[in-house]
């Protein structure tokens, strides 16, 4: 298989230096000065460099609040060593967090006649701390630092937002809503630029976007260290990208992100990114800057571990094509994921010489999904961003563009169903949710289809009359619910082309296997994995599978420098993600005995969900689960456990064309290291419920894998949980109290697993003394399981409210063993006191190392602590 290597960016840094310099402070900035007056002072020393054909806008050592800099062509801003270029507050009334102004505020979010075909934060950029539009030949650079944050009370402030201001109403307005209300909530966005360095400096929380660049031509980003709560960098339809020797931090969403969206008002693909000899990371925010790394907070806002990973999505409305990523290290973050779902396709990713540590999620995830973010012109020309009903779509009516010359025109060229759920399932008495119904699953738009002499018909796009009726496309009664979303993209997403090499893996979530899931539709295709090693967590069995059950507890923390909070762990699903059909315990009808029988391998297929793993709750192979693939190949892999887990090393559904070879995998005595899994009750993608819609039969053909392994051949005899019953299928479907199931064992009774969020010592790992003065250092573990919290959630994540928080059982009672392995000569760990104390001799000067284990019976931990005696 031949992948095309990207290869980045065509411009250095050298390539754009300027040595006219404005001194930022000889147009009245001042340290500790008027935010109003310093953004003035910047920016009038940036008009000045621009009127004056080019230049370096500098700022010297001192710490700058500002509003926001708008950055022009040809003139660079340079940082100091010792500046601090900081965020100031604007005062904010009506959102999700409160503030204090310092008298001014960030310009004001633009129009974006193409709002709504993604959120707020890819769509408007003007609301930035540097701001530059359809400018070119610019370098940001320097050794000061950009902050986003403030120290109030002792505590870190958030000053830029990780939320959204409102959306308007209509698309030819301002990106404000109607409260009037607007706020920073990005530290630097790039739109629609060409020619630009990002080199040598410090960012530390940018919002929700740290770093975005929209529609770029030409980037280059090296010795960057970006520390944040959200994304760190985003490269979003961006070409000829090269990205190096850069750190970015992100706990509570993605480290180095690349997407496809339409926020730069054009159709745009990604293309040409080079991402090499860069670290990622999901550590406490503003911990990693500091150099402390501290890990108090377990889980992201959407509840899955830490997030920080290198990812290719979720928005893929343009496409992807030829990104390389190599040499880059993953710690305590989720793995590598490729996600193209909206209408257009992702190819030729080469991901190479990576190591990942501590991983949160599945290590390598790749998804062909079926969201369907794709514009598509509508029947109306009003201009409001969510179009009016009667219009092309149910759902997501702010897809939908007005039928105007002004807008790019995109006419519907197939359609999804919309699915009615309004069916209320309780399992366990403590957790409901809602699957779809199951006597009238679909609703019908009539807008899309249309009756003529008790005929239906569908419609076709004209460039004048707009939609009208196609004579040539009778559709069936039953089909009608199928017209219910018109999409303006001609095919499914398609992922193709994918080498992956010489990884390894250590310490993984026993929850989340390395997870290749195409639709039945348009299966994953070319996939090659080549000398890769996976060692996993364990601890989950079969049953963890079967019941999908929801298991949480509460977890209290203070995050690097913050207040202290509450959030929640899923030990078990994530409800975040996983919802309706998907939290239904995997059991079919047994047609003999009357009653259910466990099936961990009929999972729903979901294809329109948001592409995160946890959508698919926990599976029946903890290394690889791989389902609607054609052409697979593992080379040289290796599968391991650290704790006996009850599940298969690798499973396999609807696949082609798979080849393991040399592939070797630890499973639990008596379990088949290998499941085939053929299914008699398949759909066409996306009418997985539409009532009469004819079932398909689906297997898996032309694999080979090591002789040694024991083979599990299963036959799916069932449609998925919670699918309508017609005449296709007439047996039960829904497993619930009323028909029937029940869990075992209460939930409040149930074990944790304990291999998912583990005990860890949770002391800077950095630490300084002086030779010959007694140097004291707590040792502190703090275990999950045992320190669960009775305080509640507050419900809320940035500008959105949880409406149904999740059910909370008890920890359990546990000790953990600390021992010191390795001390500097002279140091003692006092176990009772749980610290250690040491007094450097004269000549012990210099870096050294303690190594500490933990112990609870399950897993050991490890931690170590750098001392630099002076």
């Amino acid at each position: 298989m031949a992948v095309k290597t990207a290869t980045g960016a065509s411009l250095l840094a050298a390539d754009l230096e300027k040595a006219q310099k404005y001194d930022i402070t000889a147009y009245g900035a001042v340290s500790g000065g008027d935010p109003v007056k310093n953004t003035e002072a910047v920016n009038q020393a940036f008009a000045q460099a621009a009127q004056n054909g080019g230049g370096t806008v500098s700022v010297p050592a001192g710490d700058y609040k500002v509003y926001t800099i708008r950055l022009r062509s040809e003139v660079n801003l340079c940082l100091e060593k010792g500046c601090v270029l900081r965020a100031a507050k604007t005062d904010i009334r009506h959102s999700y967090e409160k503030q204090e102004g310092e008298g001014g505020n960030y310009d004001k979010p633009e129009v974006n006649l193409y709002a709504g075909i993604q959120d707020h934060g890819h769509t408007y950029y003007a609301n930035s701390m540097i701001y530059g539009a359809d400018i070119s030949d610019v370098m940001i650079y320097g050794e000061g630092l950009i902050d986003g944050s403030c120290f109030e009370d002792g505590f870190r402030s958030y000053v830029l937002l990780g939320g959204d201001p409102k959306m308007p109403k209509m698309r030819n307005e301002p990106g404000v809503g109607s409260d009037g209300e607007w706020f920073g909530n990005k530290a630097i966005s790039l739109l629609r630029c060409k020619n630009v360095v990002l080199k040598g400096f410090k960012l530390v929380i940018g919002g929700h976007f740290a770093i975005i660049a929209q529609g770029v031509e030409n980037m280059l980003v090296e010795d960057v260290l970006v520390d944040t709560t959200r994304d760190a960098l985003d490269v979003d339809c961006c070409q000829n990208v090269t990205i190096r020797n850069s750190t970015f931090n992100s706990l509570t969403d993605d480290a180095l992100v690349m997407k496809a969206s339409y926020g730069a008002g054009k159709f745009m693909p990604l293309k040409n990114v080079l991402i090499e000899d860069c670290r990622v990371s999901g550590y406490d925010a503003g911990s990693v800057a500091a150099g402390v790394y501290t890990r108090e907070k377990l889980v992201a806002a959407d509840r899955g571990g830490p997030t920080g990973r290198v990812k290719l999505g979720t928005e893929s409305t343009c496409g992807y094509e030829q990104v390389t990523v190599r040499r880059v290290r993953f710690e305590r973050s989720r793995g590598f994921a490729l996600e193209a779902v909206d209408g257009s396709d992702l190819t030729d990713i080469l991901f190479t010489d990576c190591e990942m540590e501590n991983i949160s999620s599945s290590p390598i995830f790749i998804r062909a999904g079926e969201r369907g973010r794709f514009p598509v012109t509508g029947n109306s020309r009003e201009e409001t961003i969510e179009a009016g009903e009667g219009n092309v779509r149910l759902d997501n009516r702010n897809w939908v563009l007005p039928a105007r010359e002004e807008y790019t025109c995109y006419p519907a060229k197939r359609y999804t169903p919309s699915y009615r759920k309004d069916r209320v399932v309780n399992i366990d008495g403590h957790s409901a949710f809602a699957v779809v119904s199951q006597e009238e699953p679909a609703y019908v738009n009539p807008a899309n289809v249309v009756e003529e002499d008790g005929v239906y018909y569908g419609k076709k796009y004209d460039d004048h009359a707009g939609y009208c009726i196609d004579l040539d496309r009778k559709v069936e009664a039953w089909e009608l619910p199928c017209f219910a979303n018109a999409s303006g993209s001609s095919h499914m997403a398609r992922v193709a082309d994918i080498e992956i090499s010489n990884v390894k893996i250590t310490n993984a979530d026993p929850r989340y296997p390395i997870l290749i899931m195409g639709l039945a539709d348009s299966p994953v295709q070319r996939v090659s994995m080549k000398n890769i090693t996976v060692e996993f967590r364990g601890g989950l069995s079969m049953e963890h599978a079967v019941e999908q059950r929801q298991l949480n507890t509460n977890w209290e923390y203070t995050q690097f420098g913050t207040r202290p909070s509450v959030q929640s762990l899923p030990w078990l699903v994530n409800t975040f993600f996983l919802k309706e059909e998907g939290l239904l315990p995997r059991v079919d009808w047994d047609k003999e005995a009357g009653g259910w029988k466990e099936d961990p391998y009929n999972v729903p297929e979901l294809p329109q969900v948001y592409p995160e793993p946890e959508n698919w709750g926990i599976l029946p192979a903890y290394g690889l689960y791989a389902r609607h693939v054609e052409g697979l190949s593992l080379e040289q892999v290796s599968f391991a456990w650290k704790v006996e887990d009850g599940r298969h090393a690798v499973v396999l559904d609807d696949a082609c064309g798979v080849r393991l070879t040399e592939v070797s995998a630890i499973v639990k005595e008596g379990v088949e290291q290998l499941a085939l899994v053929e299914s008699n009750y398949r759909r066409a993608t996306n009418r997985e419920y539409i009532l009469h819609q004819p079932y398909v039969k689906t297997s898996v053909e032309d694999v080979t894998f090591p002789e040694n392994w024991r083979v599990k051949q299963v036959v799916i005899d069932a449609p998925a949980p919670g699918t309508p019953q017609d005449e296709g299928y007439g047996f039960p479907t829904l497993p619930c109290p009323e028909n029937g199931y029940t869990y075992e064992k209460a939930t409040e009774d149930y074990s944790l697993p304990l291999t998912v969020y583990r005990p860890f010592f949770a002391m800077p790992v950095s630490v300084w003394g002086r030779a010959e003065e007694e140097l004291t250092l707590p040792v502190v573990v703090r275990h999950p399981a045992a320190e669960a919290s009775q305080k509640e959630l507050n419900g809320r994540i940035y500008n959105e409210a949880v409406e149904v928080k999740d059910y909370a059982v008890a920890g359990v009672k546990a000790q953990t063993l600390v021992t010191a392995e390795e001390l500097p000569e002279g140091a003692v760990y006092l176990e009772e006191e749980k610290e250690i104390r040491w007094t450097p001799r004269a000549d012990q000067k210099g870096e050294f190392l303690i190594r500490l284990r933990a112990d609870d019976g399950v897993l050991p931990e490890y931690g170590t602590i750098k001392v630099f005696i002076e």
